[in-house]
């Protein structure tokens, strides 16, 4: 990789940190684990919330990219990354939000493992990414394993809940 790629994906860090902030304010809320239905609404409305960020990113991503670096290369990479890297953005509320209901709910050991398993799971898919398709299968790693682990999350929120 070289600079600008780095640059490039340093730029998606620093946006990918915008696109979650409202969601860990939501999760840091405890009246969200109060009952089924305030966790519901928290998923609800960090749906939303992560539904519009997406939307003016997708549509406006240029220009938020531009507002970090006036480097062509650096700002096309960054658009270009962000297409791949923020597939599953909108999913970004399950992958919080749930991990930290069962922490709440006292299912810390089931929070954990689940957590250190996505992270596994990503670091294979990485490595396997790389291998097949090079730098772009480490940008496909992390939207593949979001929509593996949102189904997962879902599975043991509704199995543990219903």
């Amino acid at each position: 990789m070289n600079r600008i790629q780095i640059l490039g994906i340093f730029l998606n860090l620093i946006v990918y940190l915008i696109m979650i902030f409202p969601i860990i304010i939501i999760s840091l809320k405890k009246e969200f684990y109060k009952s089924k239905k305030h966790f519901i609404f928290a998923l609800i409305l960090s749906f939303i919330i992560e539904i519009i960020l997406s939307i003016i990113l997708y549509t406006f991503s240029e220009n938020i990219f531009s507002l970090f670096s006036s480097t062509s290369g650096i700002v096309n990479y960054a658009v270009y990354t962000s297409k791949i890297l923020f597939v599953s953005s909108s999913l970004y509320g399950l992958k919080i939000l749930i991990p930290s209901y069962l922490f709440h709910k006292k299912m810390q050991k089931k929070s954990a493992t689940l957590i250190l398993l996505k992270i596994a799971v990503t670091c294979i898919l990485i490595f396997a990414g790389y291998n097949i398709f090079n730098t772009k299968g480490i940008f496909y790693a992390f939207p593949a394993s979001d929509l593996i682990f949102c189904i997962i999350y879902s599975i043991v929120f509704i199995r543990d809940n219903f």
